[in-house]
Parts: structure tokens; C-alpha cells; sequence
């Protein structure tokens, strides 16, 4: 996922998009991920997010789409989980998979997990 969302580039700025960082986070979404005890940060951070704060961050996110997602969805359970990360799991749950807006990013995470993938675990 990193690499679909950033191309690893912790230095991510993309100003006219609001999104920060080797994750991507807007500041507003990040604000609730930050903490490890499930409360929002007191403020809301600022730019740039460095990939300590970004990738436990979007570990608890991921977390807590995973279970949100409907059983028999079709399509790769990985894959869904980037969707719904890049726009909502209720999305991908109304949508029964994949939207077609983010079938491209699907696509893409899909390709970078056979790539990264190690040989025999899927």
C-alpha cells in the first residue's frame, strides 16, 4: 500500500489533494489514527507527518477497516482493505467490492503485493 500511495516517498506533499507523507494521510483523518489508545490527537497535526507517525497510524486504521468489511466480497481481502482505506469501507461494502473510481489504486496495490510478495505466501 505504501508503495501505491507514495512510492515510499516519506516526503510526500501534495497540497491540492490535503495528503501528506509516505501514507498519504490528510491531517484531519490523521488526527483520529495517531493515538494507540482509539482517542483523537487534542489538535489537529500539521505537515509534514514523518513515516513514524504515519505507518503505525495507518496500521490501526487498517485494523479497524478489516472487520468492517463484509464476508464474500469478491476480489483479493488485501485489496479491499486499500480501497476502503483510500475512500470508506462502507464504500467498498455498497459498491460489493472494489469502486470503479478506485479500481486503478486496486490495481496497483494488487500489482505491488505480487511484487512484494515473498515467493509461496500469499
Amino acid at each position: 500500500m505504501l508503495k501505491a500511495e507514495s512510492g515510499f516517498d516519506p516526503d510526500l506533499s501534495d497540497p491540492a489533494k490535503d495528503e501528506y507523507g509516505i501514507a498519504r494521510w490528510t491531517p484531519e483523518v490523521l488526527r483520529w489514527w495517531t493515538r494507540s489508545d482509539g482517542q483523537p490527537a487534542p489538535s489537529v497535526p500539521r505537515p509534514p507527518f514523518s513515516p513514524a507517525v504515519s505507518v503505525p497510524a495507518m496500521g490501526r486504521y487498517l485494523c479497524f477497516i478489516g472487520p468492517r468489511l463484509e464476508a464474500g466480497l469478491p476480489d483479493d481481502r488485501r485489496v479491499l482493505i486499500a480501497a476502503a482505506y483510500r475512500t470508506s469501507y462502507r464504500k467498498v461494502n455498497a459498491a460489493r467490492g472494489v469502486p470503479p473510481k478506485y479500481r486503478a489504486y486496486g490495481d496497483r496495490v494488487a500489482h505491488y503485493l505480487k511484487e512484494y510478495t515473498p515467493p509461496g505466501r500469499k
